[in-house]
């Protein structure tokens, strides 16, 4: 997985502007049906979500890892601000997430955040440190070394500050 500084110059080669620490990795939120469930938890389609200047970019995580150093501007989806109504952070009960929804002009979107505080150990913070679990140990997902390069665990307050403060129309 790239770093920080790598995906906001990804970003910024795409022609957006990258506010800096407001970068963290998202997936879609399952709806409450079980099936609903069932497909979020099979599913590794996760995204960076980065807050730029004037909207919110996102870009699949597989872009990152495997296409890095040619992406495409058309494969990155925004939120530009001035289409936001609003926005709401929501801590998913009996879960390690939260729930962001944003609602648009047009649409309604639900996005899936995995807590900091447990990312060493899930998709959030392996992504945002590009360890596997596997290939990092337990005990070096602990260390504070380790916490330290977990972009996602650092942008996480920030990111959500950020967002609760938009203008809203």
């Amino acid at each position: 997985m790239a770093s920080e500084k790598n995906v906001s110059q990804i970003i910024r080669e795409l022609g957006y502007e990258p506010k800096e620490h407001a970068c963290i990795v998202v997936s879609y939120a399952p709806d409450n049906s079980l099936s609903g469930r069932l497909s979020h938890f099979f599913t590794l389609e996760y995204y960076i979500m980065q807050l730029c200047e004037k909207e919110i970019v996102f870009l699949p995580l597989q872009v990152i890892f495997f296409a890095g150093m040619f992406p495409k501007k058309e494969i990155a989806l925004q939120i530009p601000y001035d289409t936001l109504r609003s926005v709401e952070i929501n801590e998913v009960k009996k879960t390690l997430n939260y729930e962001v929804t944003f609602l648009t002009d047009t649409d309604t979107i639900r996005l899936s955040v995995q807590k900091k505080e447990w990312s060493e150990f899930r998709s959030a913070g392996t992504a945002a440190t590009g360890n596997s679990f596997l290939n990092a140990g337990g005990l070096a997902a602990a260390s504070k070394d380790w916490k330290s390069i977990n972009w996602h665990r650092q942008n996480l307050d920030n990111t959500f500050t950020l967002l609760q403060n938009l203008p809203q129309h």
